[in-house]
């Protein structure tokens, strides 16, 4: 039985998702939180919270007036969903390198109609990354900036690349659910852009934000030639709201209302680019202490390819197992260790996943540095164990 000492366990949650809430989040009142109003009254949609958020989100994210907002009812798969199915026309490509950009390519797209050329690019067994580009005059091309299972991130050059190569009837659409507040990408180098509020944003599950180009906004109406589109995937219906401020059905207010927090304290605190170093300093302290233990290399050798936002560690010694570290973890009884750091399940290497978002620590390193120490307690008696 491993026994370690709690006080010096660390009090933040280092899961990829639902991520560690800011302490203002965190330390507030439900009732504060305006669960209980309705979302048609102005001074929640038009003159108050709705409005607020999208403001303060257009101030992190540096978007274009012409952008058009969205709060979406669901996580990030159903807002993916909602981008198929309202905004593919006859042709889709992108990368598929792990559980949610293959979720993108595989799964949602295969529910559309068979005569939609599909080109996606997958990763070659015992790869991270795929070879080949997307074909760039596809009508729709998705791209996962952060992958969150595997810990591998696209860079900006190939955003960047993208976005020069698309064809003239082309969007380019990102899932940025494990980056966005938390990874300065290219500025307005997409057509669209989803994610949910769960992760760097510390709010809830279940509700996401889409981002919308004038293009992307003309095509949501372009699609009804090509397909009937299920009511709570129409985005042409969401568009009309939100420019009230509104959305279609009931969202949760919470979640916005936790969302609105964050966004402010990042504009506060220095913006985009303050989140994105915080990312780093504690993605950096990780593999820091990874160099120093005999037990844990990155996953993702090429630094171009590994992300700051959600870091994947292998574990190398054979006879040391994820699940048994995260075991440990979780029979503290603390509910912030209760999911462990564990691989996520469609990795096959003996793995750590450790999320870097902003407010796992806002101070710096303290927690992580506390998180390693655990871990190596850990380790240590396991190691004894199998002598």
């Amino acid at each position: 039985m491993i026994k370690l000492d709690f006080a010096k366990l660390p009090s933040a949650t280092f899961a990829c998702g639902p991520g560690q809430g800011h302490p203002v989040i965190r330390e507030t009142p439900l009732y504060k939180t305006l669960f209980e109003r309705s979302h048609r009254a102005s001074d929640i949609s038009t003159d108050g919270l709705y409005k607020e958020a999208v403001q303060n989100l257009r101030e992190l994210l540096s978007l274009p007036e012409d952008y058009t907002v969205i709060f979406f009812m669901g996580g990030a798969s159903a807002a993916m969903d909602a981008v198929m199915w309202s905004l593919v026309k006859n042709s889709v490509s992108g990368l598929s390198f792990g559980a949610f950009s293959k979720r993108w390519g595989h799964e949602m797209l295969s529910r559309l109609e068979p005569n939609v050329i599909r080109s996606v690019r997958d990763a070659a067994e015992g790869e991270f990354f795929p070879k080949e580009k997307p074909d760039y005059n596809a009508s729709l091309v998705f791209l996962t900036p952060n992958e969150t299972s595997t810990g591998v991130q696209i860079p900006n050059e190939y955003l960047e690349q993208a976005w020069k190569e698309k064809g003239p009837d082309t969007l380019i659409a990102w899932d940025c659910t494990s980056c966005a507040g938390g990874r300065d990408l290219p500025k307005n180098k997409y057509d669209v852009m989803v994610f949910a509020m769960q992760k760097c944003f510390g709010a809830g599950a279940g509700s996401s934000v889409i981002i919308l180009s004038p293009a992307a906004v003309k095509r949501a109406e372009e699609v009804k030639k090509y397909r009937s589109v299920p009511y709570v995937l129409d985005l042409s219906a969401a568009i009309v709201q939100a420019g009230k401020y509104q959305t279609v059905n009931t969202p949760c207010t919470t979640n916005i209302w936790m969302f609105n927090e964050a966004c402010k304290w990042m504009n506060t605190n220095g913006g985009l680019k303050a989140m994105d170093a915080l990312c780093r300093q504690h993605a950096q302290f990780l593999l820091d202490w990874a160099q120093k233990t005999d037990y844990l290399a990155p996953l993702i050798k090429d630094e171009k390819l590994r992300s700051y936002t959600t870091l994947t560690l292998e574990v190398t010694d054979p006879a040391i197992k994820d699940a048994d570290i995260s075991a440990a973890l979780k029979a503290t009884g603390r509910a912030n260790l209760a999911d462990g750091i564990k691989k996520y399940s469609s990795v096959k290497q003996n793995s750590l996943r450790i999320s870097c978002f902003p407010f796992v620590d806002i101070h710096g390193t303290g927690e992580y540095k506390k998180l390693a120490d655990t871990v190596d307690d850990i380790v240590r008696q396991l190691k004894a164990q199998h002598k």
